[in-house]
């Protein structure tokens, strides 16, 4: 029998620490589809004329995921009760848009995750955003993960599993400090890994409203004016904290979500 056993990191286990501390929150899920076909072609003339003013560089353009970013952060802008945390005693609502990302880093030859915190968003042109996602991805250091010190992160995973909890669960109740550790929403992509059909249902949980995840874009045939039609279509899942938010504000921004990356785009390329 071959096999290869090494030690839980530590990332992971405060990972699953921290997993253990946010379930059974009480989510509903809406699992969506956009058409993206003329935003990324909008998309795509921005970075063409980026390239006429500044060539070689970035200009006006930027990623997909870096559009949706700014899309959502103005609906969350928008709609603030979206931007909110709450437990059994209070409800904060924050009107700064801080955007929390899962980024891949190589560090000598390993990969491993850290957060990305976008703070602002909404305020950003979806250049820049491309631009501090990139930037992120460069920086090995432990600026941005949810705990700076790598001592603190062992001391932590040393201590009894109920401590910690117990301890985490102090902090949440924290709705600042949860916002300058792990922004206001959680947004994750898999799209850039996967061009695979399909929704992702990512782990969500604690006191924010909202949380998504971005999925792949396919070609799909959709029905337009009543014709059928092939589209680039974009998978999209979005969880809302039911504590916070019912299903009719729900739908208003969703549906104002859909109309920022459907028919609106241009007005967020300024």
């Amino acid at each position: 029998m071959k096999f290869k056993s090494e030690r839980t990191s530590t990332f992971r286990r405060l990972s699953m620490l921290g997993f253990e501390m946010v379930k059974g929150g009480h989510n509903f899920y809406a699992l969506l589809e956009f058409d993206v076909t003329d935003l990324r072609k909008a998309l795509r003339e921005q970075r063409r004329m980026g390239e006429k003013v500044q060539p070689g560089g970035q200009g006006r353009g930027a990623s997909l995921f870096a559009f949706v970013l700014k899309a959502i952060g103005m609906c969350l802008q928008e709609f603030p009760e979206f931007n909110s945390m709450i437990n059994a005693r209070r409800k904060t609502t924050f009107y700064e848009v801080d955007v929390d990302i899962p980024i891949e880093v190589n560090k000598n030859d390993e990969i491993y995750n850290k957060q990305c915190i976008l703070r602002n968003v909404n305020l950003k042109s979806i250049s820049a955003i491309d631009a501090e996602i990139k930037q992120a991805k460069t920086e090995t250091g432990e600026e941005k993960t949810f705990m700076a010190s790598k001592a603190g992160q062992r001391f932590f995973t040393l201590l009894p599993k109920s401590l910690v909890l117990f301890l985490f669960r102090l902090i949440l109740r924290n709705h600042k400090l949860v916002k300058q550790h792990s922004g206001t929403a959680f947004v994750t992509s898999v799209s850039m890994f996967s061009n695979a059909p399909g929704f992702v249902i990512p782990y969500a949980g604690g006191p924010k409203a909202v949380s998504f995840a971005v999925g792949s874009v396919v070609k799909k045939p959709v029905v337009k004016r009543d014709e059928i039609i092939i589209r680039e279509m974009m998978n999209l899942t979005a969880i809302f904290n039911h504590d916070l938010v019912d299903g009719a504000p729900a739908a208003r921004f969703i549906n104002r979500l859909r109309r920022y990356i459907e028919q609106d785009y241009s007005q967020l390329f300024s």
